[in-house]
C-alpha cells in the first residue's frame, strides 16, 4: 500500500506519529520539480529544509520503537523521481510526503488549491491508494475542503475530524465535523474550546512553529490570517505590519498555551526559550497542555479499515 500525505509544518509530531504507526520501510519526501519558471534555488533550499525538520521527527520517533523490524529508509525525490524508484525497485508500501510552506495560510485560497493540486498529484502520477491531510480548515469552509479537496480527488482524501477520526470517502457524511486547524489536532476541538472559554485571548504555539521560525512576528502574521479566514492582499498588507501586530498581541491576548507532546518537549531548552521571549514581548502568562497525535492517528486507523 502506497499512503500519500499532504501536509503543513506544523504538524511534524503527528506525522512522524503516522509513519511509525504504518510501519513501511520506504518514506518519501516530495521535492519540487525543475521549471525554470517557477521553480528556483531558493525554493529547493526551503523544501530540503522543512523535508530535513520532518524526516529528524520521524526518525526519533520510530528509533524510539525497539519493536520496529524494519529501519526507516528516508529519501528526498522529485515526483517523478519517486515513481521511477517505485517501479524499479517495486516497492509495495511507501509513505510519500509533501510538506507544505507554513506562510501559506497567509492565502487560504491558494493554500487550498495547493493542497487539491497535491493530492491529485498523488493519486493519478503516483497511484496511492489513499491521501492524508494534515490540514484542518485553515481559513476555508467546509464546503470548499469538500468540494475541492475530496469530491474532486481520485482517491480517498483523508481529513482529521472532530470525534478523533476522518474521513476516507467523497462526501461530507461521515466522521464529523473537519477541524479547524492544527491546534484542534493536537489537542481536540472540545479542550481548544474549554482554553478559550477560560480565556478568550489565548495564542497557542507548539514544537515545530517555535523552532520553524525564531521570531513571533511571523509566526503571528500566519496566525492572524487563519484566524482571519479569507483576506484580500490590502488586508493582507495590513495584517503583517509589525507595529499593528504588536498593538493586537497586547490588546487581545493574555496568554500562551504552550502545547507539549512529551516530556522531551517540556524540558526542551531552545523551546522554552522561544515561549518566554515570545511571552515576555507581549506581556503573556504560560500555560502547558500536553499535545496528542490521537486524532491523526485514528483517520489512518479509519483509512485503513478494509
Amino acid at each position: 500500500m502506497h499512503i500519500g500525505i499532504v501536509t503543513c509544518e506544523i504538524l511534524r509530531s503527528e506525522i512522524a506519529a503516522v509513519i511509525e504507526k504504518s510501519g513501511v520501510e520506504n518514506v518519501f519526501f516530495v521535492l519540487p520539480e525543475f521549471e525554470p519558471e517557477t521553480c528556483s534555488l531558493a525554493l529547493n533550499i526551503t523544501s530540503k529544509r522543512m523535508n530535513a525538520r520532518f524526516s529528524s521527527e520521524a526518525k526519533t520517533k520510530t528509533g524510539r520503537r525497539t519493536k520496529r523490524r524494519t529501519k526507516l529508509k528516508i529519501k528526498e525525490k522529485t515526483i517523478a523521481g519517486i515513481k521511477r524508484e517505485i517501479r524499479e525497485r517495486r516497492i509495495r508500501n511507501s509513505v510519500i510526503v509533501k510538506v507544505l510552506d507554513l506562510r501559506m495560510h497567509d492565502y487560504p485560497d491558494k493554500l487550498l488549491a495547493e493542497v487539491a493540486g497535491w493530492v491529485k498529484k498523488m493519486s493519478s502520477v503516483l497511484g496511492v491508494d489513499f491521501v492524508l491531510l494534515g490540514y484542518g480548515l485553515c481559513g476555508s469552509t467546509a464546503s470548499e475542503v469538500e468540494r475541492v479537496v475530496v469530491d474532486e480527488a481520485e482517491v480517498p482524501v483523508v481529513i482529521p475530524r472532530d470525534g478523533g477520526g476522518g474521513d476516507s470517502g467523497r462526501d461530507s457524511g461521515g466522521g464529523g465535523e473537519i477541524l479547524n486547524n492544527c491546534v484542534e489536532i493536537a489537542l481536540g476541538r472540545e479542550r481548544v474550546r474549554e482554553l478559550l472559554q477560560e480565556e478568550v485571548g489565548t495564542f497557542f504555539m507548539t514544537p515545530a512553529g517555535a523552532s520553524i521560525i525564531k521570531e513571533p512576528q511571523v509566526i503571528l502574521e500566519s496566525s492572524i490570517n487563519i484566524r482571519a479566514g479569507r483576506l484580500n492582499r490590502s488586508a493582507t498588507c495590513a495584517a503583517t505590519d509589525t507595529p499593528k501586530i504588536v498593538k493586537l498581541m497586547k490588546n487581545h491576548y493574555r496568554r500562551v498555551v504552550k502545547i507539549c507532546y512529551s516530556d522531551a518537549d517540556e524540558k526542551d531548552r531552545e523551546y522554552s526559550k522561544t515561549v518566554e521571549k515570545f511571552a515576555k514581548k507581549f506581556g503573556l502568562e504560560v500555560k502547558v497542555e500536553r499535545g496528542s497525535a490521537r486524532i491523526m492517528l485514528a483517520a489512518l486507523e479509519e483509512a485503513l479499515q478494509p
